[in-house]
């Protein structure tokens, strides 16, 4: 396996654990949709404050990218808040374990 590839499954591996605590943690808010919308827009704020530069393409381009790979993360989350049947008060449906297999 070469450096890059062994980069690439640990970035997957933590991506995947770090969805899991997020699902988790929306889970068992008060307001699951709201919780879960309010990380992504703080994670979206981050991008925009603080732009990173890098290579050969422009802020913008790489801009895009952050917030295509944020929505990428944010979206399973927000679809498993939502299967769960979630309301305002957090009284979703289902068992909040299942949500993180």
């Amino acid at each position: 396996m070469t450096e890059t590839e062994d980069l690439s499954a640990r970035l997957a591996a933590l991506e995947t654990v770090l969805r899991h605590l997020v699902t988790h943690l929306a889970l068992h808010s008060e307001d699951p949709p709201r919780w879960v919308a309010t990380r992504r827009v703080l994670a979206l704020h981050e991008v925009q404050e603080h732009p990173r530069s890098s290579g050969d393409r422009t802020p913008h381009d790489q801009r895009a990218e952050l917030e295509q790979a944020i929505a990428g993360f944010f979206d399973p989350v927000e679809g498993v808040i939502g299967a769960y049947g979630a309301g305002p008060q957090g009284k979703g449906e289902g068992t909040p374990g299942a949500a993180l297999r």
